[in-house]
């Protein structure tokens, strides 16, 4: 079975080494992080070689991490390193490594202007993401209408913030379906849901849909096909995150 046994995924450990080399850092929150990112990609590497007939990560399987002479990078390096490895690794195994780029980038403020069109794939996708930042932001004018003096001010940072994400994705569509950048010309609440009455609900009502926006936003960047629109995604999806 050391001969012929399944053997830990390259690119995989290759982002481990990485990961950790950057456990170095000064950055204790950068640090902290990137330890817990090696952590991961150690123990995907062992989900991804399996298991024998008596339960147990074949021999074969090497997952030791040897001294490594590699600099530390930051999260610009792993955000490029990402898109890249992205279709290298097993596709099961996207999920993960772009999960790993979108918290890194999120340790800082996230700047969009990098962000660039047109888009040449991916479009759709990106349509529905602006679809979504209007929802976002007609929801949070419903809630400000119930909104104490923090829930205020916290909006009015979302929707300061979702402006920005809209810019950078109108940029990214310039020349697509205009449809795609209008603003519907109304919305309606999905079942389950209810137009909120008091504080609380509006607290409640805002905390689900930027939730559910960053979920998206994450999905969409594990989920892009072209490059250009994953490295996009992944700066926007941390930008929400942040936000």
């Amino acid at each position: 079975m050391d001969v012929v046994g399944p053997r830990a995924n390259g690119e995989i450990m290759s982002l481990a080494k990485q990961a950790t080399a950057d456990e170095g850092s000064a950055n204790a929150d950068w640090a902290e992080l990137r330890t817990f990112h090696s952590v991961q990609l150690v123990d995907e590497a062992l989900r991804l070689c399996g298991t024998d007939t008596a339960g147990e990560t074949p021999s074969s399987c090497n997952v030791e991490l040897d001294e490594t002479d590699l600099p530390s990078a930051d999260a610009g390096a792993l955000l490029e390193r990402t898109v890249v490895a992205a279709d290298k690794v097993p596709e099961e195994s996207v999920d993960l490594v772009v999960a790993q780029a979108v918290d890194a980038v999120a340790l800082a403020p996230v700047n969009l202007d990098r962000i660039e069109g047109p888009l040449a794939d991916d479009t759709a996708s990106a349509a529905d993401l602006l679809a979504r930042e209007n929802a976002l932001y007609y929801g949070l004018g419903i809630a400000l209408a119930h909104a104490d003096g923090d829930l205020r001010a916290r909006i009015g940072a979302l929707r300061e913030a979702s402006h920005e994400r809209t810019a950078a994705l109108t940029r990214l569509l310039d020349g697509a379906d205009g449809q795609a950048l209008v603003p519907a010309a109304g919305y309606s609440f999905a079942d389950g849901y209810a137009e909120p009455e008091t504080a609380d609900q509006a607290t409640e009502l805002v905390t689900t849909m930027q939730d559910d926006l960053v979920k998206q936003w994450r999905y969409a960047a594990a989920h892009a096909e072209s490059k250009q629109w994953r490295e996009a995604a992944i700066l926007l999806a941390a930008h929400a995150q942040r936000a």
